[in-house]
Parts: C-alpha cells; structure tokens; sequence
C-alpha cells in the first residue's frame, strides 16, 4: 500500500463491502491512506483478512468483517458490532456485487435471484440499517430543526454503466445497477434533513475477477480467444483504456469528503468517457 495522500478521512469509521478484492479493495485502502478505519465487509475470510492485513501493515487501520450481504440479520450484527466496536459509523461504501451474465433467454431463477439477493437487496437493507445508525447520532436539536448546517453521514452506492442502459446478455445485473439509481435517489431524498449525503458511482470497464468472467463468457459466445473481447471493449472506451481501482476509488473518496458536502442524489461515471449523461 503506498504511503498516505492526504488527512481527509482522518478518525472516520467507514464500511466498504466486498473490500476482499478488486474495486472493493482499492477503495477501502484508499480510505485508509487518507485516515479512516475501515472495515473489511466482505464474504471469503481470507480475502477480508488480506486486506486488513495490508493496510495494518503499512500503519493503517482495518478490520477484518466476514458477511453474506444478502442476510439482513448479518447486516444488522455487523452495524451493531462496528458501533460497539468504534463508536458510530461516518461512511459506507455499498460495493459487494455479483454477476452471471447471459443472454436474455438463458436467464434462469438460480442466475436471477442471486444477483438480485446481492446488488439490490443486499444493497438496501446494508444502507438502510447503516443510515439508522447515522441518523442516531446526529444531535436532538439538529432533529428537531429538519435542517442540518453539516454532513452526518456519507453513503455511496455502487452502480455501473450497466445502470445507464440495458443489456441483452446482462440483464440481471443491469436491472440491479438500474435499481441502485433509484435506491440513492430515494434515500437522499429522505435523508437530507440530516444532512447524510447518498450517491453513486457508475465504473466502466475495470479488469477485476468480475470482468475476467465476463470476458471468458463473451468470448465464448463470439468465438474470441481469452482476453479479446476486453481488448475490442477497451478500443471503443473514449479516453483508450481501461480504469483502475484507483480510478474509482478516487472518485468515492471524493463523494465521502466534505469537499462533496452539497452533493446528493447524484450519479458520478467513472468510466473514460462510456457513458456521458
């Protein structure tokens, strides 16, 4: 992990699921470099423990959360245990997600449901449960006034370009991510007397295990070698290459700063340029 960039999130507790890897792990070391303790949200033990590992090691602080994020009961243990733990809860980071992409007349209940137990309601109740806890800690007064003078609470969202438009070999996953703009539009709206800011982010073409899988899957059904299809996706992007998790990670410490303090509701593309809307 490289040295810190900047003091933003000094002292802050932040939850980042699905932290054990790719985007989810860039974000969460991101987070960590510029303060925050995070928390490693994420489903396989050992990945979470990798992960908090790193980050303690290069004087950070982390800690290691195994977690379904498709149980509710796992998810309010978890807010619980974080509060006891450390106190409050400042930001979370709802990136945990699955895919099983496939054409529209292959999709199937068993490759549905799972995608939608996760991505959205999954995505839901970690918010929902998170957001109870932010507005717990927001002062009386401020309560009773409806309007708050500073932000209690960061939530980003992960969506996708998939949530700007359809997929006809991804439609599960793209009903999800279409979901997710509609989830932060709903709870920015309810939760802005408290001023806890929600948004989201929309990542383009990131090569991570998600995007190895897709690419194997449409590549087999185009006759393309291994690592074709991203290499055709990657020539059509704007800015010529693929992101980062540092790309994206930038753009969610950004929505978690006081710098984004007037921003809700809102859904960044981070994505060289796929999608401009």
């Amino acid at each position: 992990m490289p040295t810190p960039i900047t003091s933003r999130h000094q002292g802050k507790i932040a939850i980042v699921t699905g932290s054990g890897q790719g985007i989810g792990r860039g974000v969460a070391v991101r987070l960590a470099q510029e303060g925050a303790t995070v928390v490693i949200a994420e489903y396989n033990q050992q990945n979470a423990d990798a992960v908090a590992n790193d980050i303690k090691a290069a004087g950070g602080s982390a800690l290691a959360y195994p977690i379904d994020i498709s149980s509710v009961q796992q998810i309010e243990t978890m807010v619980s245990e974080v509060v006891r733990h450390f106190g409050r809860i400042d930001i979370l980071v709802n990136n945990a997600g699955l895919n099983k992409p496939a054409p529209l007349f292959d999709l199937t209940p068993d490759l549905w449901d799972p995608i939608h137990q996760v991505n959205e309601r999954g995505l839901f109740f970690c918010l929902q449960t998170v957001a109870k806890q932010m507005v717990a800690q927001v002062p009386d007064e401020v309560k009773q006034q409806r309007r708050a003078p500073r932000s209690y609470g960061k939530i980003v969202n992960f969506s996708s370009v998939a949530g700007r438009s359809g997929r006809p070999y991804d439609a599960a996953y793209s009903a999800t991510k279409w979901a997710v703009l509609s989830i932060t539009q709903s709870a920015a709206a309810y939760l802005a007397p408290y001023n806890i800011n929600v948004n989201a982010v929309c990542p383009g073409l990131v090569p991570t295990p998600m995007w190895d899988n897709i690419d194997k899957v449409q590549g087999t059904r185009q006759g393309l070698p291994p690592g074709d299809w991203i290499r055709q996706s990657i020539d059509r992007i704007p800015l010529k290459r693929a992101a980062t998790a540092e790309d994206i990670a930038a753009a969610v410490s950004f929505l978690c700063s006081e710098d984004a303090d007037y921003i809700t509701g809102q859904a960044l593309n981070v994505d060289g340029g796929i999608e401009m809307n």
